[in-house]
């Protein structure tokens, strides 16, 4: 289980190394990160991947690319966008249609292998996943384009656009405006379907991939409580992404409008427990909620607030929280909040892809359970993927179940599938080893004097609460935060840091970033008056040998308590 532990990469090579489909890029100084952020062209042209929901896989962009050759729109700075099904396209195309004032937005293009080039049941599977939905728009437009892609999870993976690109010849394109209907450049006659691309697993191969999964996510999200009811798998859904999960939970819970509801302030409202996840707000505000109330510090205080609100009138439907949070590691007393839940009649939905559920026992307080696949439950940082559990003994089971089911697309990619069952099998495993690791780096680095203190459960107000969830002889999971006391240590620290270091967590090799300049840029102040400051490190601690390590952690540790203000120019 354990590789060797690699060191920090020079910038912009994707992590793993050589890995077309890799869900992070190395961002290897402070100075990068903050380059990377402003989107410089001296970081952005050296980029050889990146986070797919922050950056465009090259697959992607040759297939955009190809598209555009195809169907040569009359604006040569048109901007093309692509989805894995035609409602995830008509929702960006209503995203795009508000903001476009003057700018076109073409209707949604259909790209898929005519009905005749599919002769048996095998051609016709792996024609489906041939497919793909396309909207173009005015370059102007980029920049909400760029924020759907990067808040909803909406977009294609870059396995499919690997799959689609090699069919691209024998594909046609459908639409309602004429001119961006064409026809394949290559006929049936010209080239054998099975020459185009590798075909697709049988089905049956790709249904018990799927099947071993949920059963995975069923056996680890089990609760202790003997009262508890089985995971079920058609009470698990998987998602191409994490985020795309929370937005489709996000979308389905949305209530049905009603005139007599609209004079109350919050009643469409969403709150959020804890300073969550950068994306995660922007995904439930695009989701048709008229208020989204954010309890950033996520106090008793906090919940006092909420029950006030609620005593008063005021109705939510759902309370979204993490287990623990990311990046402050701090954990929501979900007890109060399932009576909170159970007295005003309100859905918990909890993302515990930082806790995992090989830690923490969730389930008997929470409706609904959230992970991003992408991270840990992968862990080779080569494949995105998400996953809902509706809990069964929840009041509101047969409303979310039915909720989600009515929306709930076939897109995650076969190929996709089959990378994440692979990836997956040593999961608990790998856990807990990255938990005992992560628990000893947090440890040694809260004892140095250059740091101010160490966001772990272990270490923050809330242990008592995450105590309360922890399973039996489990850890505390795979994040650290650091906070020192000079900026500039901060600094040091990242920069002599000798692992890798960029966008994810949940990696099998060790992954250092300072979040907030990453995920909170344009927001710092915001972001600092939630508990987050500029200048916190946050580290995923992996399978590394946990000896070498820390005495990569001390060294750079020694960096930060030796650099002078005078040697470094100002943070940002």
């Amino acid at each position: 289980m354990r590789p060797t532990s690699p060191h920090a990469l020079a910038l912009g090579i994707s992590q793993p190394p050589n890995e077309n489909h890799a869900v992070s890029v190395s961002l290897p100084t402070w100075h990068s990160i903050v380059s990377w952020s402003r989107r410089e062209p001296w970081v952005v042209s050296q980029m050889q991947g990146g986070y797919p929901r922050l950056f465009i896989n090259s697959i992607i962009q040759e297939l955009s690319s190809r598209v555009l050759e195809r169907l040569q729109p009359p604006d040569a700075e048109m901007g093309c966008m692509i989805m894995a099904s035609m409602p995830a396209a008509l929702r960006l195309t209503k995203s795009l249609e508000a903001k476009k004032a003057d700018g076109f937005v073409s209707p949604c293009i259909h790209f898929g292998v005519p009905p005749t080039a599919a002769v048996d049941a095998q051609d016709k599977e792996n024609s489906r996943w041939a497919a793909f939905h396309v909207v173009l728009y005015s370059s102007k437009l980029t920049p909400e384009a760029m924020s759907f892609w990067r808040e909803t999870g909406d977009g294609i993976s870059s396995r499919h656009a690997e799959y689609a690109l090699r069919w691209f010849p024998v594909l046609e394109s459908q639409c309602a405006d004429i001119s961006f209907c064409t026809k394949p450049t290559m006929g049936p006659n010209e080239a054998r379907v099975e020459d185009l691309s590798p075909p697709l697993p049988p089905a049956a191969t790709t249904a018990a991939q799927i099947a071993a999964m949920k059963s995975l996510l069923a056996t680890s999200a089990a609760s202790d409580d003997p009262g508890q009811a089985s995971i079920c798998p058609q009470d698990i859904f998987l998602y191409p992404k994490g985020l795309s999960g929370i937005y489709a939970v996000a979308r389905s819970l949305v209530p049905d409008a009603q005139p007599a509801q609209k004079s109350q302030a919050v009643i469409y409202g969403q709150v959020f427990f804890r300073w969550p996840y950068a994306e995660t707000v922007k995904c439930v505000e695009r989701s048709g909620w008229d208020n989204v109330i954010i309890y950033g510090h996520g106090t008793e205080a906090d919940l006092d607030d909420l029950e006030g609100r609620l005593r008063s009138g005021e109705r939510i439907q759902v309370l979204f929280c993490e287990l623990p949070s990311n990046p402050q590691l701090a954990s929501p007393d979900l007890h109060r909040i399932r009576r909170l839940a159970d007295a005003y009649g309100f859905i918990v939905a909890c993302d515990e892809t930082l806790g995992t559920f090989v830690n923490v026992d969730i389930l008997p307080y929470v409706d609904i359970a959230m992970t991003s696949l992408t991270k840990i439950f992968s862990g080779a940082s080569d494949v995105m993927g998400g996953s809902v559990i509706v809990n069964r003994q929840s009041r509101f089971y047969q409303h979310v179940h039915s909720r989600l089911s009515a929306t709930w697309e076939d897109i995650l990619f076969p190929g996709d599938i089959g990378v994440l069952a692979s990836n997956c099998r040593d999961f608990a495993e790998r856990v807990r080893y990255c938990s005992r690791s992560a628990s000893t780096i947090a440890t040694l680095v809260s004892k140095h004097p250059a740091v101010a203190r160490v966001y772990y459960p272990t270490l923050v107000p809330s242990r008592p609460l995450y105590e309360r969830y922890r399973r039996r002889d489990a850890g505390y999971g795979y994040v650290l935060s650091i906070i020192f006391h000079d900026p500039c240590s901060a600094v040091a620290f990242y920069d002599t840091l000798d692992v890798c270091k960029g966008t994810s967590i949940g990696a099998n090799f060790t992954l250092a970033v300072p979040y907030a300049q990453l995920a909170h840029f344009r927001e710092l102040d915001l972001a600092a008056a939630n508990g987050i400051p500029r200048h916190i490190v946050r580290i995923s601690v992996g399978i590394d040998d946990t000896q070498k390590l820390a005495d990569r952690v001390e060294r750079a540790l020694m960096a930060a308590a030796t650099i002078g203000r005078s040697a470094l120019g100002p943070v940002s």
